[in-house]
């Protein structure tokens, strides 16, 4: 695929040899100072790329510690990424909600987003595993209960907050139009197999939101570059 700014989306011309070929979507990629690109370091410690053309504006957030964030985060350790999409079109349109996230300095790894269902499903599975090991390791060793159950209960307040998480906040597939115009969400993305391996000090990626008739590119590295500190203000 070859990338271009969002000021100037290509008209694909194949040679005769490439002709014989599948066609290439055209990709469009956020572009430092190129119209319709912007870039904001928020208060909150987030970082905002936001694109857009006479069809669509899109805004990808991530957090500038998410690199630490999603080595403790939660039961699976996932790299969270914000998509908030704005459809400027009068008919129907369907957004598929296919994400997909590019590890450059891990062999330029490509990872889909992760399946809510499939998410919910395991971890369910995995609460269910961390019960019925509890209540064996109580009955070996009845002076640990206080213990254990405490460990239960909070790995099942926070199993059944995620849980709740990828019920109401994860992107999902949507129809845009006028009167709907709008759809947003999280999407996690796995940080753990044998191809991505561990974090660097410095991570690029290149998250890439793919529609049926381009592909829109959004490239960011963390930790934001020395110099672009952020004053995260605390919450309340």
């Amino acid at each position: 695929m070859v990338a271009i700014a969002l000021c100037a989306l290509p008209v694909m011309l194949a040679s005769h040899a490439q002709a014989k070929k599948k066609p290439t979507i055209p990709t469009v990629r956020w572009t430092e100072g190129a119209p319709g690109c912007s870039f904001e370091r928020g208060a909150d410690g987030r970082l905002r790329w936001t694109m857009s053309d006479k069809d669509f504006e899109m805004t990808v957030l991530v957090d500038s510690q998410e690199l630490a964030k999603s080595l403790h985060q939660g039961f699976y350790r996932v790299f969270a990424v914000y998509l908030a999409v704005t459809y400027k079109g009068t008919v129907n349109f369907e957004f598929p909600a296919d994400l997909r996230l590019e590890y450059v300095r891990h062999h330029g790894v490509i990872e889909h987003l992760m399946d809510p269902a499939m998410l919910q499903n395991k971890l369910q599975n995995d609460l269910d595993s961390k019960v019925f090991e509890t209540e064996r390791q109580i009955k070996k060793h009845p002076e640990l209960k206080k213990e254990k159950t405490a460990r239960l209960r909070i790995d099942e307040k926070e199993g059944a907050e995620f849980i709740e998480f990828l019920s109401t906040q994860y992107l999902s597939s949507a129809i845009l139009n006028s009167g709907n115009p709008e759809t947003h969400g999280w999407v996690l993305f796995p940080t753990r197999n044998k191809w991505i391996g561990p974090w660097k000090e410095r991570e690029d990626f290149l998250l890439g939101i793919y529609m049926k008739d381009r592909v829109w590119q959004f490239p960011f590295s963390l930790p934001p570059p020395p110099g672009n500190l952020i004053l995260r203000k605390p919450e309340n």
